[in-house]
């Protein structure tokens, strides 16, 4: 079976099982989503197993898409919206100085940080997009950080 077949079959039913697993219908549409590119990434492996273990491959992916999903929702701190008048002010200067900060780097470390920081992606997601190492991404971001604690302390 290819991968194209399977999503076309095998969708709605994995959906049905991740909302069963995390009680989520928007993280099983996530999670699936998820399983499914990374099917279509490593399409020559899978189209070469059987469709039974192909199935359980996807199967295995979007729950485990589905629990990194919810390990990510649980480690979210909410920000307080910085549009209302009852926000601190050293808070809307903090957020300033970072979003300074990550502007006077080079696009290949503010690149990163704002995907890491902002989008809430990891190290993995991050390099598959800009075409590196997941390591590489890691170093980019503790040299950013770097940067930008040096230009902090300069600053103050």
């Amino acid at each position: 079976m290819d991968i194209e077949a399977a999503f076309r079959s095998e969708r709605s039913k994995m959906q049905r099982y991740i909302t069963a697993f995390c009680g989520d219908e928007d993280t099983s549409k996530d999670a699936v989503s998820q399983a499914f590119m990374s099917a279509w990434i490593n399409r020559d492996m899978l189209e070469a197993m059987p469709d039974p273990a192909m199935m359980a491959w996807l199967y295995a992916c979007a729950r485990n898409a589905a629990v990194d999903i919810k390990r990510r929702e649980s480690r979210y701190v909410p920000m307080p919206d910085y549009d209302t008048p009852d926000t601190e002010g050293s808070d809307l200067i903090n957020k300033i100085t970072a979003e300074e900060l990550t502007r006077v780097l080079p696009p290949e470390l503010s690149i990163p940080i704002h995907m890491k920081y902002y989008q809430g992606m990891n190290s993995t997601v991050i390099g598959h997009i800009m075409g590196i190492p997941p390591a590489t991404v890691r170093t980019r971001l503790r040299k950013a950080l770097n940067v930008m604690r040096r230009n902090t302390k300069g600053a103050i």
